[in-house]
């Protein structure tokens, strides 16, 4: 048996076996997820970044890129320790046209540079270091990440993925929602000290509850 926590309608969280709750997991659900949950937390919190600290470009590229990622899992399903990663978001952003036409290239260097290290990474081509930016106020016509249009086509991905899901159910089908049960019951795993990593193991016994 699997443990993990799941989503309900009614708003709450509540322990589950996996194998269970994917009966409960249906394409109703799902939809209720991405715009409850996804949708509302990154309209919060880009309408907090943008509005009440304007000059917060890392937080919001780095927090942006997080999402994106997570939504790369729930489309096409994630499987743990799946080697290049980064192949599966770079499609996510091809599919619904997101920091295009450069769409791994952005990963590449704003994603991995933001989350690895302080700042974004450099690259150059033909001889010649490309200079990005990141801006919220003006959008300019080089390599970068304009804020407002970034995080308009997150918010587009996560809707026109809710509509495929329901033009899937009106179909009968359910590939997309297994795609997702796969990404999100990976999420939301309940770990135990077998699943942790050799350096947490020896801080487990000192975890209270």
């Amino acid at each position: 048996m699997e443990n993990i926590i799941g989503y309900y309608l009614e708003g709450v969280w509540q322990p589950a076996d996996k194998r269970v709750y994917k009966k409960y997991f249906n394409h109703t659900v799902a939809v209720a997820y991405l715009e409850n949950e996804l949708l509302e937390s990154l309209n919060r919190e880009m309408d907090t970044i943008l509005k009440n600290s304007p000059g917060a470009f890392y937080s919001a590229v780095r927090f942006l890129f997080a999402e994106l990622t997570y939504l790369s899992h729930l489309y096409w399903g994630y499987i743990p320790k799946k080697k290049n990663e980064g192949k599966d978001v770079a499609k996510f952003m091809r599919k619904f046209k997101i920091l295009s036409p450069t769409y791994g290239l952005h990963y590449e260097v704003f994603r991995h540079g933001l989350l690895h290290t302080h700042h974004p990474k450099w690259i150059k081509k033909g001889g010649k270091i490309a200079e990005w930016y990141i801006g919220s106020d003006v959008k300019l016509k080089r390599f970068g990440i304009y804020l407002p249009e970034f995080y308009a086509e997150i918010k587009n991905s996560i809707n026109l993925f809710v509509e495929e899901l329901e033009e899937e159910q009106i179909q009968g089908k359910k590939t997309r929602l297994n795609k997702m049960f796969e990404g999100f019951s990976e999420a939301v795993k309940i770990l135990s000290v077998q699943d942790l990593s050799t350096y947490s193991k020896n801080d487990f016994t000192k975890l209270k509850l």
